[in-house]
């Protein structure tokens, strides 16, 4: 019996561990995707987050200025990490049973976009986000957390229902809708504005010829090689080979000098001559008389036109005679 008790005790040791769910001895996620500065704090140590590296609870994961990141969950969960965001992975338990399942994280600054996993299917009330100001719940599958430039914290649901609890008390949020978080202790206020998260500014002013790669950083733009211009040059004739005659030209040919030439217009006060003509000559060519540039003469000097006056004409009034009356006669 003796011989027999401890092979007995290590039966029933191995029967516990067989029975303890494995998800307890695995990661809470993998890095499946990272892009520039993503740093992950477990304990007192800090590295550099690669594509692969094991996600635990307890762990903090903290993205730069143009850093980016996605984690998937053991329970098919997905979170995406935008610039500049700090994020914890508080508690994390897949162990396929709704009471004893538990997702629960914090986002203190930055943004994120969610989508649940079996955890939050199984029970809803197992998953929670946690921010500064206020608590998401689940009801459905899908939402989006980012603060805005005053701080505050904006909310949208994406698919389903979520809820948003403060300290005054919760507000549900329907796919399309969105709720903004001004103090823990108001009421998150509905508000048409979606929640936008921050994008990565570029490092430095991009230059000619500079671009960003797909790990955020700048590298150099490839340009295609310019092509020499094509210069044709003439090839010269064979020799023996006549060359082409050269394109006929039009040539205009010499008036004849035996037909008289009409002359110019008259000019005022000049006097004009008439033109000379010189007989053909028999048995000589005609000579080409030379050609000269006709020149237009100056307009003649005009002067104003004088106007003169008609005399003016008196008329010459004829008064007719005053007849004179007889003197008066002569009383004696």
């Amino acid at each position: 019996m003796q011989s027999n008790f401890p092979s007995s005790r290590l039966a029933l040791w191995l029967a516990v561990a067989a029975a303890w769910p494995l998800q307890g001895l695995a990661a809470a996620g993998l890095v499946q995707f990272v892009a520039g500065d993503v740093q992950l704090r477990r304990g007192a140590a800090q590295a550099p987050v690669a594509k692969g590296a094991e996600v635990e609870s307890g762990d903090v994961v903290v993205t730069g200025a143009a850093g980016r990141a996605q984690i998937r969950f053991s329970d098919g969960g997905l979170v995406a990490l935008y610039p500049d965001s700090q994020f914890t992975v508080t508690r994390y338990a897949d162990a396929g049973n709704a009471a004893e399942d538990h997702f629960a994280v914090d986002l203190l600054r930055g943004g994120m976009r969610a989508i649940t996993g079996l955890i939050g299917k199984r029970d809803p009330r197992n998953y929670r986000v946690t921010t500064p100001t206020a608590v998401v719940g689940i009801r459905g599958s899908a939402f989006l957390i980012a603060f805005n430039a005053e701080g505050e914290l904006v909310v949208s649901g994406e698919q389903d229902e979520i809820e948003v609890c403060t300290e005054a008390g919760c507000v549900g949020v329907k796919a399309g809708e969105s709720v903004r978080v001004v103090a823990s202790s108001q009421l998150p206020l509905y508000t048409h504005t979606r929640a936008v998260l921050p994008l990565p500014p570029p490092p430095v002013p991009f230059a000619v010829g500079e671009e960003l790669n797909s790990s955020g950083r700048l590298a150099p733009t490839p340009v295609a090689p310019v092509p020499p211009p094509v210069t044709t040059t003439p090839t010269p004739p064979a020799p023996g080979v006549p060359l082409p005659p050269p394109p006929p030209t039009t040539t205009v040919p010499p008036p004849d000098p035996s037909i008289p030439t009409a002359p110019p217009p008259p000019t005022t006060g000049t006097p004009t001559q008439p033109p000379t003509t010189r007989p053909p000559v028999t048995g000589a060519p005609p000579t080409t008389p030379p050609t000269t540039t006709p020149t237009t003469p100056a307009p003649p000097a005009t002067r104003p036109p004088i106007f003169v006056l008609p005399p003016i004409v008196r008329p010459i009034i004829v008064l007719p005679p005053i007849a004179v009356p007889p003197p008066p006669p002569v009383i004696r």
